[in-house]
């Protein structure tokens, strides 16, 4: 399975960061802006958001992308697919 292109790579981040700490947060809409624009300081204000998160949350969610992306390289899921998120396990 190839890899993720730099849109899929941070759609796949948002994703992670709303299983994490919920989609009505500033850090998941930031991130959100981001993906959807592109724009270098819509990127620079979703890292500031991330940034701010409590060292727990940015611990689980660079966890659960690193294990997502792992999965995605075996062939083992789809990581561009939306639901990969949810079926991901604990």
């Amino acid at each position: 399975m190839p890899g993720l292109s730099e849109q899929e790579a941070l759609e796949l981040f948002a994703r992670c960061v709303a299983e994490v700490v919920g989609e009505r947060t500033e850090a998941y809409r930031d991130m959100l802006r981001a993906v959807e624009s592109g724009q270098v300081v819509d990127l620079l204000l979703a890292q500031s958001s991330f940034d701010s998160l409590k060292p727990e949350a940015r611990r689980r969610i660079s966890e659960l992308v690193k294990d997502l992306v792992a999965q995605h390289m075996a062939g083992d899921i789809d990581a561009t697919d939306p639901d990969a998120v949810s079926r991901a396990p604990d």
